[in-house]
């Protein structure tokens, strides 16, 4: 059986698809604007998003391996037109696929596949972004050996390095040499692979240049049950980092939905323009 959530608070109305059935409500976004841009994290109760652990297991071990947790996780890629992370969240998951199915695992893959394709008509995941501005990209499974398409956005310093260390790899330039900015990350997407909805699934740096210039719409976070704790020495970092809102201009969300699953929260907040 897969998992169950519990649904707390939703007003979305419409037919329900199969994978949806145990998600409660239908899992739509709206047509306008686009490119639209949501972000998906798990914390824990004090907001630790990264336990900084490189051998894959930092999310999972985080969310307890929650298994609905894994299940919204591949509901959300397989509704996504790009996947769109940060090189540092590469590193840190060196023999991970970042394709719907990937994440479900073998007892919902299945559905997560057949999600896929009844929302976008396609069976093949969405493409994979990196962002990288120096192009310093270590060797992995998603750009050697890839299972979906994969487009590097990097400077045009870091382009050759990309071209040459990973020949799989689509390279678009951004910026100006010494950043990226988060408008200047999506509309490099938006200009390769055409407006739609963007998933960022961080790290918390990537998703910071995102909300420094006000280009998410979305964000969807699992509130795990555990304490991380931090200390001088590991300052983990919460769902944002490297970015500080001004006191008197702090992003406002409103809340649309909220689940459990067993004593895992699911929140979904949308940002005010």
């Amino acid at each position: 059986m897969p998992p169950a959530f519990e649904v707390l608070s939703d007003a979305a109305t419409g037919e329900l698809l199969a994978a949806e059935s145990v998600y409660g409500r239908p899992l739509r976004f709206p047509d306008s604007p686009r490119p639209y841009v949501i972000a998906n994290f798990v914390a824990s109760i004090d907001g630790v998003a990264s336990l900084g652990l490189t051998d894959g297991t930092d999310s999972t071990t985080l969310s307890g391996s929650s298994r609905a947790d894994r299940y919204l996780m591949g509901l959300l890629r397989a509704s996504a037109d790009a996947i769109v992370i940060g090189a540092g969240n590469l590193q840190a998951t060196p023999g991970h696929q970042w394709t719907p199915a990937s994440v479900a695992g073998d007892e919902d893959a299945a559905a997560i596949k057949a999600y896929r394709a009844e929302r976008t008509g396609t069976a093949e995941p969405p493409p994979l972004v990196v962002v990288s501005l120096s192009g310093d990209l270590p060797a992995n499974v998603a750009l050697d050996q890839p299972a979906t398409s994969v487009m590097i956005v990097t400077s045009a310093q870091g382009a050759s390095k990309v071209r040459s260390a990973h020949p799989l790899a689509s390279v678009i330039e951004a910026g100006d040499g010494t950043e990226i900015s988060g408008a200047g990350i999506v509309a490099a997407v938006t200009g390769a692979l055409g407006p739609g909805l963007l998933l960022c699934e961080g790290g918390p740096s990537l998703f910071g240049r995102l909300l420094a210039d006000r280009v998410v719409n979305e964000l969807f976070l699992t509130v795990s049950p555990r304490i991380a704790g931090r200390d001088h020495d590991q300052p983990r970092p919460g769902v944002v980092d490297g970015w500080a809102a001004a006191p008197a201009a702090l992003p406002r969300a409103a809340i649309n939905s909220v689940r459990r699953s067993g004593d895992h929260l699911f929140l979904r907040y949308r940002f005010e323009a």
